[in-house]
């Protein structure tokens, strides 16, 4: 593991949303120099044009912040050695969202921070008690290619507005129904059936 003359250490940073974790670095290094190579995988070719760079001599610290929600093997291989002996004033700050992301002899070859951004609370934006189906469907058009993690939050979301903010009240058969639809977002199920299943419940709770 190998600093730099200023006892700046190269390291992995690990941080679950990787779009507020370059806002951060973005910020963080304003004042120094700094590249961002941003992939959603990181190839090899990416890991040769991140290598290419690092041998660019500079006279003072260059931060070169590759940021991915993963590395593929054959690139993690390609940037070993120059992680572990970088070129003179570079320093790496390679981002994923988890550890895991990385190669065992990556992870023994770096430091390893935490970048622990503040959720931001998801909000449906419907009124749940009042809810239609001409509120129903823009709405779920809207949210149909969310990704799993966005529609676990969105489920969540919908379900404390509607017992917390909109005081509705629900059967045990009714919850336990919001429960396995959870558990369907785990298994991948389409966006939209969770979201309709969830949607007309709510809804017809009104008629029963």
């Amino acid at each position: 593991m190998k600093t730099n003359d200023e006892g700046v250490f190269s390291h992995i940073l690990i941080c679950k949303n990787v779009e507020k974790a370059k806002e951060s670095l973005h910020e963080t290094y304003a004042k120094e120099r700094h590249l961002f190579f941003i992939k959603d995988e990181f190839l090899i070719d990416d890991a040769k044009e991140v290598i290419k760079e690092a041998y660019i001599a500079e006279s003072e610290n260059k931060y070169l912040i590759l940021i991915a929600k993963g590395y593929r093997v054959e690139a993690q291989n390609a940037l070993l050695k120059i992680l572990e002996e970088p070129p003179r004033h570079i320093v790496f700050i390679v981002v994923a969202p988890s550890k895991t992301a990385f190669l065992p002899t990556v992870r023994s070859r770096l430091l390893q921070k935490e970048l622990l951004i503040e959720q931001e609370v998801t909000h449906s934006g419907l009124n749940l008690a009042k809810l239609d189906l001409g509120d129903m469907y823009p709405f779920i058009q809207k949210h149909q290619n969310v990704e799993k993690g966005l529609l676990k939050e969105l489920v969540q979301a919908i379900v404390y507005e509607s017992i917390h903010e909109h005081h509705l009240r629900f059967s045990e058969k009714e919850l336990e129904h919001f429960a396995k639809l959870l558990h369907l977002v785990e298994l991948n199920t389409r966006a939209q059936t969770i979201l309709t299943s969830l949607l007309l419940s709510i809804m017809l709770r009104k008629y029963r």
